[in-house]
């Protein structure tokens, strides 16, 4: 069985500031450090329960938070970034059984974390086929159009219930439920325990998590600022609604992913 992981930082237990996520902060080391036992916690399982293969795509930021050495043998990493409007999800391919996402975190406008955004903060809110579009959603189409199920997922408690409400099969593991500038954590030993169980469980459901993708994507997206959108709707396709907002219609995942790369 192949298993790739898209990994996070923002939504793993713990993380609470933005300067926590930079690399070269003094602050970023134990996040990092959080984000890489999270995702080491995952290898193991997977590995432990029948996983021959598993590719980790350091999916937050720099590409360049997970320290490599501490992942297990047989795994392999993707660091920095391919290029791909596949971002997050960049090296998934129709040959892996299943992904699994770790440390994500609620969408721009959602209240659930107090690092809530979607792909960039220049943006503060963006709906797809009048949902809230998080960096789940789009990732877990993204894989969907390859065929492969999202069977996992952690991060806060809001992104964590929202999954649930829009796929009843994928098994979730909150970390952490952020109010206001704050956030109520586990600790490590508990976080590490719950994605350990969680795991095993996902790998026992694999074949309910597949999701059915619309016949169209209708996407809307507000900036925070009215340059922004006027220089997104210089995009082919993209229209402007307003001073702040421009929207546009894929007919497939790709054409999707692809306009978001360039205009977010």
């Amino acid at each position: 069985m192949k298993v790739f992981i898209s990994a996070d930082i923002e939504g793993c237990a713990g993380v609470t500031s933005w300067k926590e996520t930079i690399l070269g902060e003094t602050e970023h080391f134990k996040a990092a450090e959080q984000m890489t036992l999270e995702v080491k916690a995952v290898c193991e399982t997977l590995l432990e329960n029948g996983v021959d293969e598993i590719v980790v795509k350091d999916a937050h930021d720099s590409g360049k938070n997970i320290l490599f050495d501490m992942l297990p043998k047989n795994v392999k990493i993707i660091r920095q970034w391919l290029g791909s409007p596949y971002s997050m999800v960049q090296g998934l391919d129709a040959t892996f059984d299943a992904a699994i996402f770790i440390g994500y975190h609620s969408a721009a406008s959602m209240t659930g974390n107090p690092l809530s955004h979607t792909m960039n903060t220049i943006i503060n809110k963006m709906m797809l086929n009048d949902m809230i579009c998080s960096e789940y959603l789009l990732h877990t189409y993204a894989a969907a159009s390859l065929g492969v199920p999202v069977i996992m997922l952690s991060g806060d408690k809001m992104i964590c219930d929202w999954a649930e409400s829009f796929n009843e099969g994928v098994v979730t593991a909150p970390m952490k439920e952020g109010i206001g500038d704050g956030v109520i954590s586990l600790n490590r030993a508990d976080a590490l325990d719950m994605l350990k169980d969680r795991t095993k469980q996902a790998l026992a459901n694999i074949d309910n998590c597949h999701v059915t993708l619309p016949d169209r994507f209708d996407v809307s997206i507000s900036y925070n600022t009215h340059m922004s959108a006027l220089r997104a709707s210089y995009y082919p396709g993209v229209k402007r609604i307003d001073a702040y907002k421009v929207s546009f219609t894929s007919e497939s995942v790709l054409d999707m992913l692809t306009t978001r790369m360039f205009i977010i």
